[in-house]
Parts: C-alpha cells; sequence; structure tokens
C-alpha cells in the first residue's frame, strides 16, 4: 500500500490549523514516523547552525551559541530551530541580535549560520520522509498480518 496515494490522506491544507488537523487526522504509526524524521532534522539544522557560529572568527561570546535550539510540537508536527529568547545578562537578548550576525548590518557583514544550516538539511529531509514511509509500510503490514 502507497500510504502517500491512499485518498484518505490527500487533504487541501492551508494554514496551521488545518495542517493541525491533518497531521492529527493520521494514523499513530504515521506521525510518530514523521515526528522522528522531523526532530532529526531540526538537530541537524541546530548542529549545522552551532557549528558555523563556533568556526566564526567574529562571534566572541558564547551567548549565541548556547541559545540556538529546536523543539518539535507533537500535536501538529511542526518542528522550529532558531535562537531563544532566554534571560541573559547581557542588555540585547540573542534573539535580539540574531538577524544581524544572520544577514549582517552596515558596519558589519553576514555571517549567516542559520540559513544555510536549515538549507542544508532540505533533501535530508525529504530523504528521512521516505524512508519513514517506508517504515510506516512495513509497520502497517505488520499489523495487518497480526489481525488477518
Amino acid at each position: 500500500m502507497d500510504w502517500a496515494s491512499n485518498s484518505a490522506l490527500q487533504h487541501k491544507i492551508q494554514g496551521m490549523r488545518a495542517a493541525k488537523a491533518a497531521f492529527q487526522a493520521l494514523p499513530e504509526v504515521v506521525r510518530d514516523r514523521l515526528l522522528d524524521a522531523t526532530a532529526t532534522t531540526v538537530r541537524e539544522i541546530v548542529r549545522h547552525a552551532k557549528a558555523r557560529i563556533e568556526a566564526s572568527p567574529s562571534i566572541r561570546t558564547r551567548q549565541l551559541l548556547n541559545h540556538i535550539n529546536w523543539t518539535v510540537n507533537r500535536k501538529n508536527g511542526r518542528g522550529k530551530a532558531g535562537v531563544t529568547s532566554e534571560v541573559t545578562p547581557l542588555r540585547l537578548q540573542p534573539r535580539q541580535y540574531a538577524h544581524f550576525v544572520e544577514l549582517g548590518t552596515k558596519h558589519a557583514p553576514a555571517e549567516p549560520f542559520m540559513l544555510p544550516a536549515a538549507e542544508s538539511q532540505k533533501q535530508p529531509y525529504l530523504d528521512r520522509c521516505r524512508a519513514a514511509g517506508k517504515g510506516i509500510e512495513t509497520d502497517l503490514a505488520t499489523i495487518g498480518s497480526r489481525n488477518a
């Protein structure tokens, strides 16, 4: 069974509310596999972003590095990777100046760290989702054989 072409899974999704509803309508085995693929991807994005920050000769504090994190929402399947807003002893929070580092200013050149990290995970994410699809097919076949 090709789970991606199943008519019950094909929906027109517009907006986060519809995406959440579509995600929650998926069988649990599908949600779990896709959540694993998403979690691995956002974790890799953060790992790549941190590596770029650590390699930057102009970043002198670890504040920005320490505030690059990821989360996955198990209810809607959405993964986020970025700079968190936590209290620090600095006047500016890392989240308030991260975009200046990423995009540059008229006084400082751009030192992209999040965008290249996210770009580097596009194809791996698709590959992880394809692998998840194969795992889903195996899981569903196993479930079906137990019920027969």
